[in-house]
């Protein structure tokens, strides 16, 4: 009998535990908990010097190392520059920045994209007188994204890619090829979308 009255309990108790878990239930929010994010696409194979120079780093350890199937270019002269990002899950990006392969130290960030996104770009580098790429991000998909400020030192327009993070949870990256004036001249970029919000670009 006593046998019975626990089999009974243990019965009731898992029915009880699996309750939450029913069909009339909502959904988790895919935001609230990490998972991969596969891109709709690699990167070309002309990309592969990216992934061999940025994997040979000492990454953040946050950071696995970039393949073609999980690394985005965002812009590159396909020689010695590049801005390139990769996901680890749905909450972080890391991205790196190529100035001068073989010259110019490469680096290596890891960041939370939920902080990422209302902060002011990030610059690679703020050396006087070197060239420099400064990334940011945006909810959801913004299709145009333009700098002006200071054309003279503007090297490249905003170069941008849309990702899903799961469940229609979209992201814009950016990035923008720069070069930093000389030591005490100010630089007054703004990077504006066309919904007329408007961000310091540096």
């Amino acid at each position: 009998m006593r046998r019975r009255l626990g089999a009974l309990w243990s019965t009731l108790a898992l029915v009880t535990a699996l309750g939450p878990a029913t069909a009339c239930d909502p959904a988790l929010d895919p935001g609230t908990y990490r998972h991969p994010v596969p891109l709709p696409e690699a990167a070309p194979p002309s990309a592969q010097w990216i992934a061999d120079l940025v994997g040979g780093l000492n990454l953040p350890p946050q950071c696995p190392k970039p393949t073609l199937a999980t690394m985005v270019v965002l812009d590159t002269d396909g020689q010695t520059r590049a801005v390139a990002l990769w996901l680890p899950d749905n909450l972080d990006v890391c991205y790196a920045v190529v100035n001068h392969a073989g010259v110019t130290p490469t680096t290596v960030w890891f960041a939370a994209i939920a902080d990422l996104v209302p902060r002011t770009p990030m610059p690679a580098d703020t050396t006087a007188g070197v060239d420099s790429y400064a990334f940011t991000a945006y909810r959801g998909q913004v299709d145009d994204i333009t700098v002006s400020g200071d054309p003279d030192h503007l090297v490249s327009p905003v170069r941008r890619r849309t990702l899903d993070l799961g469940a229609g949870d979209l992201v814009t990256f950016a990035a923008y090829h720069y070069r930093i004036p000389p030591t005490g001249r100010p630089l007054t970029l703004t990077l504006c979308t066309p919904t007329g919000t408007c961000r310091d670009a540096h």
